[in-house]
């Protein structure tokens, strides 16, 4: 079966039939490890725990690579929130930055999307024109501000010239009501020299920080 036969869910694509391919042998892993039928299998599973609600998922391109640029927490859940909740809503896989060089977790994890914290990788992702998740560091201070980026990262958007958007994850490690706001492109300057990296992480943050800040009062922040 192809990636967009698993990708839009394709009436027959069950259960079983997808075990017994795997049991034959019978599916493809991309370039980059990428497993669609496992994703596929697991994606029921991952249905039970959380509960997901997107917003402004016209604003990413329907085809064609793309930066998503993320907030995190203390847990381990929003990297799998970004990606099953991205998908649901446009058909699309995320590939996340920051799987670990190490057998066996690293290969594990590629098979769900994730993808080294490299530049080059991240360069060839977005040429090849996948949508890739760049999550941001922790805010140790404060649970409603979001933490710095890797401006040498957002060198391969620039490179390539592929939209930088940002994207706030609300929701609570414990909890299973997670929403995922994603806002519009971040305007950047491809020939704007060797400072247009930094800029850049620099306006992604603030707007990341400020979809997080519009969308935190909805659900009350002393419950955040």
């Amino acid at each position: 079966m192809s990636f967009d036969a698993v990708r839009r869910g394709v009436p027959g694509a069950t259960l079983a039939v997808q075990l017994g391919r795997r049991a034959r042998g019978a599916y493809a892993i991309d370039d980059w490890g990428l497993d669609p039928d496992l994703v596929s299998v697991a994606d029921p599973i991952l249905g039970l725990r959380w509960d997901l609600t997107v917003e402004g998922a016209e604003r990413l391109p329907t085809l064609g690579g793309a930066v998503l640029v993320f907030n995190r927490r203390f847990g381990i859940s929003e990297p799998w929130v970004l990606a099953r909740g991205i998908r649901q809503a446009t058909g699309r896989f995320v590939r996340t930055v920051g799987v670990p060089d190490v057998a066996p977790v690293g290969p594990v994890l590629r098979r769900f999307g994730g993808v080294l914290d490299r530049t080059d990788e991240i360069e060839g992702l977005l040429r090849a024109g996948q949508l890739v998740g760049l999550p941001m560091s922790r805010d140790l201070r404060s649970r409603e501000r979001v933490g710095q980026l890797t401006v040498e990262r957002l060198e391969a958007a620039i490179a390539t010239e592929r939209p930088v958007v940002p994207v706030a994850l609300v929701g609570r490690e414990v909890g299973r009501s997670w929403r995922i706001v994603v806002g519009s492109p971040v305007p950047f300057d491809a020939g704007g020299g060797p400072l247009a990296a930094a800029e850049l992480a620099e306006a992604t943050r603030t707007a990341v920080q400020e979809l997080l800040d519009e969308a935190l009062p909805k659900i009350g922040r002393a419950h955040v």
